[in-house]
């Protein structure tokens, strides 16, 4: 039975570690999405001042 608990621990701990894995590259994703966005933004405005 203890072993069956220590399989199951280690079974959580990864997918813990895999959830915030993916967690952490959707957010790069999104912070790469939101730069690209900005930098198109400013550049059409500045070549609209021009």
């Amino acid at each position: 039975m203890e072993e069956k608990n220590d399989e199951k621990d280690v079974v959580d701990e990864i997918t813990k570690i895999l959830y915030n894995f993916e967690q952490e590259k959707e957010q790069k994703i999104v912070n790469l999405l939101v730069k690209i966005i900005v930098s198109i933004t400013l550049k059409e405005l500045y070549e609209e001042g021009d």
